[in-house]
């Protein structure tokens, strides 16, 4: 099997690109949706076998603030498909899970 992670860049390389192509993504859901981004990150996680970088998105919908957490490395696709796979999983995950807020239940939903 060979290793394609050296046609990527390094994790730091791969997660800026990664991050530039979700960004839109989410953004573009959000606006088909009727969602209200907030954020997204890219976080190294210490892990004794190898550099894993996690990427969080934070988006507001159906009333609820909805948190979003996928490993993007080591990674299995480019960045770009990575982020489109990314976008298209989050939007499945609101359409299925997310209920409308109910009273004053103000407490986030883990994705």
């Amino acid at each position: 099997m060979t290793d394609h992670h050296a046609d990527w860049g390094g994790p730091q390389e791969y997660t800026d690109m990664f991050l530039r192509s979700a960004r839109q993504a989410v953004l573009d859901l959000c606006d088909r949706r009727g969602g209200e981004f907030e954020s997204l990150t890219g976080e190294a996680v210490s892990d004794a076998a190898d550099n894993v970088v996690v990427a969080t998105a934070v988006v507001l919908f159906r009333g609820r603030r909805c948190v979003f957490r996928r490993g993007i490395w080591p990674p299995n696709h480019p960045a770009t498909t990575q982020a489109a796979i990314y976008a298209t999983v989050l939007e499945e995950r609101l359409l299925t899970r997310v209920q409308p807020r109910l009273g004053d239940d103000a407490s986030p939903v883990d994705l």
